[in-house]
């Protein structure tokens, strides 16, 4: 299908435009703020034709669509341009405050990523040119090139501020004249100068501090202005509403943004800044390691937008940041490894072209397409991404290799780490490096590639493949994995298998094994079998919020066990009258490992803990 037609497609399994109150892109993902999460048909969105994959994440929900976003974006704004929108009917959904925050701060620096990262490239290109002394640092070609590049982030609440306006539905050319009082000439001088440090007005003290580079204190101000310019329009009439709405609102919130939230943002800032910075001090290859390896979930969450204040206070104060970019790529790099490793390895056709095809992106900082299509997939290649990610980061944070300029964390940021007279550059290589290869040297070592053999010889033919029987290790009603209540399940993220509601609180042995995870709350265990089946038995769903009330674990990590040995015990009726769901899946965690993993018994079909097969793992 066209663009036009997967926008319509999109729109009309969200439950039309009248859900929709704010829609936006970033590389890969449509994002949406959305009035009821119930109209929304993810799992219809999921299966159409050029959509990767469907997420609600920090209070919003994305779309997934790779390369073709823009395009796609395109024909939603159209289609939606005009509408009535959700948001201005009272029918947007709730959000928590870090939900809020996510939400803001990703809405705000998305729309705006093109000039910094622009903007960020270039200042590369010119540190890569004076390092191999093809351009002089005094020379007017420098000067003029330092101009086009630096614009950006010297000005940065110009761009800030406008796209905060449109993410809090106030008028632009007050949020962008805020920022215009926020960097006057006047102040700037004074606070550089350092002689007036504050100035009075009508009895508020305002001090002179520079708010070049800074973003949080104009995000602050133009919040105040979009709950200032609300009230103005309400107390003026409709026929004077465009002169005075704009005059209360710059005398009200210009103030006030310079005597308190404007210092108050400038101070958030320098304090993000200092806790990351003190972070690498004290613990730099722990601290890196541990970036390095979740970044990848932390931007599955949209988390990484929350470290973008402190990352443009470390780049106003210092010059570098330590933190964000030499996180992000490090853990891009590996991804783009393990997809690497992906395409050797795999002897399924579709799934060379579609990792080739993703590792080129992931190469250059876009990942996602690597993340949704490739390793999320097959899940070892992403615990392989992960711990490339993890020794890239150590490496970082040990030496602390610092980035110098803001661009998209790929191949083509490199040169933003020379630095002149210092080894950064060298430890930059050197940690990149290692994320690549250990993300694509341990895709290779990992099992999970399912062979071309898949399509030959039908499931029932054991002269070509061995099966391994799992015997129930509950007692109860099956149910099939798409009903569990848990979405995480439900989707078989975790691996296939099935359900049982459970009628006798004792969890057994399912074959000869040994116990290799517990948990702090003993509602879930995990085994793997002498041949290597690897289970989860999660016992009901949101059990872990008893905090291990009614439940009791007889065996621990390491522990061999035989078939039928009884693991734990749970009670019944605790799960109940705290009104959580009994439905209690079991699943093979190392599903990509084998041919297929295929339920022996039919849904609603009552088994015995220990007696009953009910998977069938075929390799």
């Amino acid at each position: 299908m066209n663009h036009r037609e997967l926008a319509e497609q999109i729109i009309e399994k969200m439950g039309g435009s009248t859900n929709i109150s704010q829609s936006w892109h970033c590389i890969t993902r449509l994002r949406f703020n959305i009035g009821s999460k119930d109209k929304i048909k993810i799992d219809d969105i999921k299966e159409l034709d050029g959509v990767m994959g469907a997420q609600f994440q920090s209070g919003q929900f994305q779309v997934i669509i790779g390369s073709d976003v823009a395009d796609v974006y395109q024909e939603v704004s159209d289609l939606l341009e005009g509408k009535e929108k959700a948001k201005e009917t009272g029918q947007a959904g709730k959000q928590n405050m870090l939900d809020f925050v996510f939400d803001v701060i990703s809405g705000i620096f998305t729309p705006i990523l093109a000039a910094i990262t622009g903007s960020g490239l270039l200042k590369g290109i010119m540190a890569l040119l004076v390092f191999f002394n093809l351009l002089s640092d005094t020379s007017s070609t420098y000067i003029v090139l330092n101009g086009i590049a630096d614009a950006t982030f010297h000005f940065l609440p110009f761009l800030v501020g406008f796209s905060a306006a449109n993410k809090f539905k106030t008028n632009p050319s007050i949020a962008v004249a805020l920022a215009g009082i926020l960097m006057y000439p006047t102040f700037m001088a004074n606070a550089a100068g350092g002689e007036i440090t504050s100035l009075k007005f009508i009895g508020l003290t305002i001090p002179m501090n520079s708010y070049a580079s800074t973003v949080i204190p104009i995000i602050l101000g133009v919040f105040l202005l979009s709950y200032v310019e609300k009230y103005a329009k309400k107390i003026v009439p409709n026929s004077l509403t465009i002169i005075f709405v704009p005059l209360i609102s710059l005398l009200v919130t210009a103030p006030i943004m310079l005597a308190f939230i404007a210092p108050l943002g400038n101070l958030v800032g320098t304090y993000l800044e200092m806790f990351f910075t003190m972070l690498f001090d004290v613990a730099g290859p722990l601290a890196g390691a541990l970036m390095g390896g979740l970044m990848p979930l932390i931007v599955i969450t949209g988390m990484h937008y929350a470290f973008f204040p402190g990352t443009f206070a470390s780049l106003d104060k210092f010059g570098y940041d330590i933190m964000l970019l030499p996180m992000n790529l490090v853990a891009n790099l590996a991804q783009a490894g393990a997809t690497l490793g992906v395409f050797f390895k795999t002897k399924d056709q579709k799934m060379k072209q579609v990792a080739i095809s993703a590792f080129i992106p992931a190469l250059f900082g876009i990942t996602e397409p690597a993340i949704y299509g490739v390793t999320m997939k097959l899940k070892k290649p992403f615990y392989a991404s992960m711990m490339g990610g993890a020794i890239g980061g150590a490496i970082f944070g040990t030496f602390a290799v610092k980035s110098f300029s803001f661009a998209v964390p790929g191949a083509l940021a490199i040169p933003t780490y020379l630095e002149k007279g210092s080894n950064n550059f060298m430890f930059a290589l050197i940690g990149i490096l290692a994320s690549f290869i250990v993300g694509f040297i341990a895709t290779l070592i990992f099992k999970f590639d399912l062979g071309e053999e898949t399509e030959q010889t039908p499931i029932s033919s054991k002269e070509v493949k061995k099966e391994s029987k799992v015997l129930s290790p509950l007692s109860g009603t099956v149910k099939s994995l798409k009903e569990c209540p848990d979405e995480t399940f439900a989707t078989e993220i975790v691996g296939k298998g099935l359900g049982v509601i459970p009628e006798e609180g004792l969890v057994v042995a399912p074959f000869d094994g040994t116990i290799t995870m517990t948990t702090p709350t003993n509602h879930a265990i995990g085994i793997v079998s002498d041949t290597g089946v690897e289970m989860l038995v999660h016992v009901g769903i949101d059990t872990v919020s008893l905090d291990g009330n009614g439940f009791e674990r007889l065996v621990e990590e390491g522990q061999k066990v035989s078939v039928g040995d009884s693991l734990l015990t749970f009670d019944i009726e605790v799960i109940k009258r705290h009104q959580l769901s009994l439905y209690s899946p079991i699943v093979i965690t190392n599903t990509p490992n084998y041919l297929d993993v295929v339920p022996s018994v039919k849904e609603n079909e009552r088994v015995s803990r220990g007696k009953e097969e009910v998977l069938m793992v075929v390799n």
